[in-house]
């Protein structure tokens, strides 16, 4: 009997951990073409992919560390947001990238 009394209460916590879940696929991943640009400085926006369509995505040295400056590049990710050191630019989450011959 004390389990029917709860079940309103149950029935709720459930409609809000439902309602909380995270969807990954709230973001796209998008592909491009590009170039990767190294300036071998410790400075913000060091690493960079220029996109041929005119973006430019600021990455980590982790994400191209087997890449060197001038490589044509394919690249899948989703945008994170604009970089706050360099606005102009956009953080981004590499998924893959795959030198082009």
């Amino acid at each position: 009997m004390k389990i029917l009394k709860n079940m309103p209460l149950f029935g709720f916590i459930l409609l809000v951990a439902l309602s909380c879940k995270k969807d990954d696929n709230e973001i796209p991943v998008k592909q491009e073409n590009g170039e990767l640009w190294l300036s071998g400085g410790l400075a913000y926006c060091a690493q960079q992919i220029r996109l041929d369509n005119g973006d430019t995505l600021v990455v980590s040295p982790e994400d191209v560390t087997s890449l060197g400056s001038g490589d044509r590049i394919n690249v899948k990710f989703k945008e994170i947001g604009r970089n706050k050191n360099c606005p102009q630019y956009i953080n981004c989450e590499i998924i893959e990238i795959l030198k082009l011959e």
